[in-house]
């Protein structure tokens, strides 16, 4: 995203609506009045949204901020924490494995297993829980950003 603010100043907003912390696991009995927290740098950010419930697929948000013309341009990676990629891959190559298993007994013995729709229903599961609880939040902080900053989108997510 381009914007015709300075680094300075998108440092100075970014400042105005996260609040920074030191531990990414934190207890929280307060209840923040910026909406974002992170760490800030000079030059980037590592920030999430501050929600109060549980949501596993809630977007990291990582920027640089850089210099460009008579404003800045700041690069933006929203994606998932990498434990809940790691523990996503695993279970639906878990499901696969089982729904092929129970697939192949089916094939052999040349009958229908009805055990065969749980593993696929929950494979469904795993596969749109992404699109259900990831993108639209990251929607948001997208738009919210692009809105704080000013800035010009230049690609989409």
């Amino acid at each position: 995203m381009t914007t015709y603010l300075s680094p300075e100043e998108v440092f100075k907003k970014l400042s105005e609506v996260v609040t920074p912390t030191s531990n990414p696991i934190q207890f929280r009995w307060r209840r923040s009045k910026k909406p974002y927290q992170g760490q800030i740098a000079e030059h980037s950010f590592k920030i999430s949204r501050v929600i109060y419930n549980r949501n596993s697929f809630l977007p990291e948000i990582e920027g640089q901020i850089q210099a460009h013309g008579r404003g800045s341009q700041i690069k933006i990676e929203i994606k998932l924490h990498p434990f809940v990629i790691i523990f996503m891959s695993l279970w639906l190559i878990m499901l696969v494995v089982v729904a092929l298993m129970i697939l192949g007994e089916a094939l052999f013995k040349e009958i229908f297993n009805l055990a065969f729709l749980i593993p696929m229903g929950m494979l469904i599961l795993g596969l749109a829980l992404p699109r259900i609880a990831f993108f639209p939040e990251a929607k948001k902080s997208q738009k919210f950003l692009l809105e704080l900053f000013q800035g010009q989108e230049e690609n989409s997510i």
